[in-house]
Order: structure tokens, then sequence, then C-alpha cells
């Protein structure tokens, strides 16, 4: 005859087993949902009638994976996805950017990581000196080891890339990304954050044809895709006017040219723009801080005349702009908004919450590089 101590032991060893199989089978239906940008587990209700356990079952097992940090329980509403993995040391972000301690980049990185660290997850920085060969040795190691998620400015990125074997293979061992400041054209479907450079140069452009500029030049960064970007839209907006620009007033650099601007500050090339492309413009639109930073230099030994001879409008609002030779107008993005974006954006992808793009718009801050009695003077 059974003794009712040892039934009760039984029942307690059946309903364990139950609990902590129903905790296994719902970590894998985790994986699923979030490959299926779901981020919500079923009703507990639901997960009885699925599964034919008892409510106390389906409450044992959803204590079991909070524990283990894997969702969380709100109050009403049910039980969701955290995007962690059951060891924290597993979460970890991999971010390859070009630089990280020059420019932009400092504050961006300090942006992305501090939204990581925010919600428990770490963070590798991996610098591709915008090198696809460089990018590729780091891709190469990551595949052996993938992270949960990698933020990544792209290398050259308006150029094909020969690297987008190793991003698929990254791909489907369920390594999640998000493009940063661009993307590669041939690797679609990939969320990004980048600048709304389209616009932006619009509206710079704009900006300078309201003062009464009609000869603008133009410099851009000719194998990345913000430069693509800024240079259409400065063109279709001087089209737009009546005012097609010369292809003679427009100057190209490449990446080359802006690792040695930055290393050695070589402004050969910025030399010859001023010599071939602007001559006979009155105002020019310049690819960034950066690039007008220097060009004011080779502008004021060429012999020109700052700001009269030469108004000068620029992107990113960086320490360059407030420079005491001339300070730069410029377009600038709310403190903290690319970076912080990034970093939501994949963690977002972690527990499943659907993401697409995010372009960011831009504001223009007039500075003295373009001052409203220039054409008086002219």
């Amino acid at each position: 005859m059974l003794r009712k101590d040892n039934f009760f032991q039984k029942g307690d060893f059946f309903m364990a087993i139950k609990y902590k199989w129903l905790a296994g089978t719902l970590r894998d239906l985790i994986k699923k949902d979030v490959k299926n940008q779901i981020n919500k587990l079923p009703s507990e209700q639901e997960l009885c009638r699925r599964y034919h356990v008892s409510r106390q079952t389906v409450r044992q097992a959803l204590n079991l994976l909070t524990q283990e940090g894997l969702i969380e329980k709100r109050h009403g509403s049910g039980s969701y996805i955290t995007g962690h993995s059951a060891n924290l040391s597993d979460d970890q972000i991999a971010i390859l950017i070009s630089d990280d301690s020059n420019y932009i980049y400092p504050g961006v990185l300090d942006d992305i990581q501090g939204t990581l660290r925010k919600y428990h997850f770490s963070s590798q920085v991996h610098i591709t000196k915008n090198e696809t060969y460089e990018e590729r040795k780091i891709l190469t190691k990551l595949l052996s080891a993938p992270p949960r998620g990698i933020i990544v400015e792209g290398s050259r990125s308006y150029l094909p890339n020969p690297n987008l074997d190793l991003y698929r293979a990254l791909q489907k061992k369920n390594c999640r990304f998000v493009f940063l400041h661009n993307y590669y054209q041939n690797f679609s479907q990939i969320p990004f954050v980048k600048d709304d450079n389209f616009s932006g140069s619009r509206q710079l452009t704009e900006y300078l044809l309201s003062q009464g500029h009609t000869a603008i030049g133009g410099i851009f960064h000719s194998d990345d895709l913000q430069g693509a970007e800024r240079f259409q839209g400065f063109m279709e907006t001087m089209r737009n006017q009546g005012l097609p620009v010369p292809d003679s007033r427009v100057g190209w650099f490449n990446s080359h040219d802006l690792d040695h601007l930055q290393r050695f500050q070589d402004t050969g090339f910025l030399k010859k723009i001023v010599q071939d492309s602007l001559e006979s413009c009155t105002a020019v639109v310049c690819y960034n801080d950066m690039i007008a930073y220097f060009l004011i230099k080779e502008l004021n030994l060429a012999g020109y005349h700052l700001p009269d001879d030469m108004a000068i409008g620029a992107f990113d609002n960086t320490y360059l702009s407030n420079s005491q030779i001339l300070t730069l107008t410029t377009l600038s993005h709310k403190s903290h908004e690319m970076g912080t974006a990034a970093a939501n954006m994949i963690i977002q992808q972690l527990k499943g919450i659907p993401v697409t793009f995010l372009e960011v718009p831009w504001t223009l801050i007039p500075k003295g590089s373009t001052p409203d009695n220039l054409l008086d003077n002219l």
C-alpha cells in the first residue's frame, strides 16, 4: 500500500520535472520568438492550454526564467523577453568603428557603451581604420566566437564590400547587426542609424542660397556613403533652383586623403581643390567640420579674406567648428542621439522588438563663416 507521505514526495518530484521541462521548452520558444520579432510570451492561461500543464507549473517555469534573466514580468501585462542570455558573460556586443580617439568618435562610443551598460550588456571596440582589410580580420576573429550583436560603421561604405560573406556567416550564427552612419547597399534588410544626409545638404545649400550666393562649390568624400548622399543633396538643390553646378566646382577626396589629413595634417588635396574648383565660387559646402577647418587654412594661405571672399558651411558641429580662426556654420544633431539610438536598436533586436532604420535629422547652426552682411561686401 502506497504511504501518503511517499505519494506527496512523488507528486513533488513529477511537478519539478514538469516545470523544468516547461522552462526548457520556453527557452526554445524565446529563441524562436526573437527570430520572428515577437517580444512577449503567451499568457499563463495560453501556456497552460498549449502545454497541458497546471497554472502552478507555468508560474514555476516563468519564475525560473525570470531568475535566469531571460524574461521580465510586468504586473497586469505579462512576461517579456529581456534579450539577455542565461549567462551574462555571453551578453557582449561588438562595435566595429573606424576610429575611437578623434573627431566625433569618442562621444559616439561613450553613448553606445553607456547605453549598453545601462541594460547590462558588455561591449568590445574593434578599430577598422575605415579599411575593408582590417574589417575582414576582425570579422574572421569574431566568427570563431560570435557576439550577441554587432554595431558596425561600414568601411568605405560607398564601394562594393568584399566581406559580405563573413557578415552572412555571422547572421547564420544568430548574430544581430546595426549599421552606424552608413550601410552596405548589397547587404539589405539590416537596420541602420545614420544622418539624413540628403536633407541636411539641402538645408545647408538653401541657407547659402538665401544669402544670395549662386556660385557655390562643394567638397565631398568619394568612397563613403555619407559623401555621396551629401553630394546628391547639394547638386539637386542647386539644380532645382535653376543653378546646375559644373563638375569643375566639386572637389573630391578619398579615405587615403582623409587618413593623411588626420595623422599628418597633409592638406595637399585641399590645396589642389582650392586651385582647381573654388576659384569662381563665393561659397562652399564641405563634407564635415574637419574638411572645413583645414580648408580655412588653405584659403588663408591662398590669399582669401574670410569670410568676405568665401562663405563656408559644413556638417557635425564639433569642437572644430568653434575655432578661434573662424567659427563655422554647421549642421548638428541632438546631443547623444546617434550612439544611443544604435545601442537601443541592437538591444531591441535581441528582445524580439521589430526595428527598421532611422535617419537622424540635422539642425542648422549659423556661425561666423556665413555672415549675414557678406553680400554687401561683394
